[in-house]
């Protein structure tokens, strides 16, 4: 599983230095109202869109939430994803239609029929995007527009209508401050839900003596794709990036004996002689003052990191055979994992600080 972590991240770390900025999405097709040929979104979406800039007055036909945004940066971009949070109920799903049982192979002498496919629910939804600089703390002109068509299925024995998903969405956008007028709506514009968000993407080139990080999170499960997607589409439970399929952990809730899987990328390292960079991470998980676990120092040759740490411990005991070492996990309750950066290139440092719990 190491293995194979190392080979993903150095393929994402050579996508993200050498990635450029996605053609824009593709236009709207058949769109309701669509009187022009380029349409990313139509007239009735951007006049409600528009009307709720100054007041960031969130309109409710079908309710979700902005809950937050992680970035990773490319060549000339950023690699934003938004965490969504809908409710089932909300998003309209019904009942497919019964799938067709599969036919009996020709020739074939069983008499046992296959199983049909299991009855799903299924969703159909429209989500529209606008990006707004931000000048002089108001939103300014429009940057991009994006339309992105959303179809989501549940088996129906699965299926909880009262159960809150967190879904996510990529988008590739330059350096800047930007505000988010989102619009989440059925597909015949009937019903209409916005919200707006306020996110800043730093310069990279600003860190010329100092480091910072990219929002730290931790991931659940990171897999390998057979290529990176193309265009913005909206996953549940999961985003992508590069060629990664990445089950995050937002909220830093583990379970008892679970690793606590770290994500982030460092601004301002600098390269050696060699072009190579050494960036020793010294990481120790904290439970008030107390320091539970302090993790032996290791160095990065990338800016780029995704750790799994081990939330376990060892402990001597002396016995009548001597001293005996025990490993121990973390008990359930609220820790800090505390981690300092120092760039060995430059000496400069960096603190950081993660709340996570155990449970």
């Amino acid at each position: 599983m190491r293995t194979f972590k190392i080979v993903v991240l150095a393929l994402l770390v050579g996508f993200l230095l050498s990635a450029v900025l996605p053609a824009p999405a593709a236009q709207r097709q058949n769109s309701p109202n669509q009187k022009e040929d380029r349409v990313y979104i139509p007239k009735e979406i951007k006049t409600i869109l528009e009307g709720g800039l100054m007041s960031k007055q969130a309109r409710s036909d079908i309710p979700f939430s902005v809950t937050g945004n992680i970035y990773l940066p490319a060549v000339g971009a950023y690699h934003n994803v938004f965490s969504l949070n809908i409710k089932n109920a909300d998003l309209g799903f019904v009942q497919a239609p019964p799938p067709a049982a599969p036919a009996a192979k020709e020739g074939s002498t069983e008499k046992k029929v296959p199983a049909a496919p299991a009855p799903e629910m299924q969703a159909k939804f429209e989500i529209f995007l606008q990006f707004r600089e931000i000048s002089g703390g108001l939103p300014g002109q429009l940057f991009r527009e994006v339309y992105v068509p959303c179809q989501e299925s549940v088996p129906v024995a699965d299926f909880d209508p009262n159960k809150t998903e967190a879904y996510f969405l990529w988008y590739p956008l330059p350096a800047g401050k930007y505000l988010l007028a989102m619009a989440l709506t059925s597909t015949d514009l009937k019903k209409i839900g916005t919200q707006y968000f306020e996110f800043n993407l730093p310069d990279p080139a600003s860190f010329t003596d100092r480091m910072e990080t990219t929002p730290l999170f931790s991931s659940k499960n990171i897999e390998r794709l057979e290529a990176p997607e193309t265009r913005p589409l909206l996953h549940k439970g999961f985003f992508t990036m590069a060629v990664l399929k990445i089950t995050p952990n937002f909220n830093n809730v583990i379970a008892f004996k679970d690793n606590f899987d770290i994500f982030f990328y460092v601004f301002g390292a600098k390269l050696n002689a060699e072009q190579k960079y050494a960036l020793e991470m010294n990481f120790e998980v904290k439970k008030g003052e107390e320091v539970v676990i302090r993790f032996a120092p290791a160095v990065f040759e990338s800016p780029l990191v995704s750790l799994p740490l081990p939330m376990k411990y060892s402990v001597f005991k002396q016995t009548e055979a001597g001293e005996v070492k025990e490993e121990k996990y973390l008990e359930t309750g609220k820790y800090v994992l505390a981690l300092k950066i120092m760039d060995k290139n430059s000496g400069n440092t960096l603190t950081k600080n993660v709340d996570f719990e155990v449970k």
